[in-house]
């Protein structure tokens, strides 16, 4: 029996919902959290199956954490930006304008005759 054979054949969206039927969530509370339909999310999941020859959702919660991704970020767990930037990080230049070449402004007789 091939069940729980190492596949990471996953796309990203697949990974991240792993993760949360992992987490006990119902295929509705992961529509909501990945923004997608509910008949997508069934759709995914039956391809997760596939690609990792599980048999139910316990299979792949069990399947994930064998792996040892149970605390990979998911897509929606970027930083993002916000207003509340520390002084310290705006202070900071980001961009350094490049350094002039020590003999930039020296002059150099030009030979027009040749």
């Amino acid at each position: 029996m091939t069940l729980l054979f190492g596949n990471a054949d996953l796309t990203s969206k697949e990974w991240a919902i792993t993760a949360l039927v992992t987490q006990g969530h119902t295929n509705a509370q992961i529509a909501v959290e990945t923004h997608t339909a509910e008949d997508a999310i069934e759709s995914h999941l039956r391809k997760i199956l596939e690609k990792t020859g599980c048999w139910n959702r316990s299979e792949i919660a069990l399947w994930y954490l064998k792996m040892g991704v149970k605390e990979e970020r998911r897509f929606d767990d970027r930083r993002e930006a916000t207003w509340m930037t520390s002084d310290e990080r705006r202070k900071g230049d980001r961009r350094h304008p490049p350094e002039r070449f020590p003999r930039a402004d020296e002059k150099h007789p030009l030979n027009l005759d040749e």
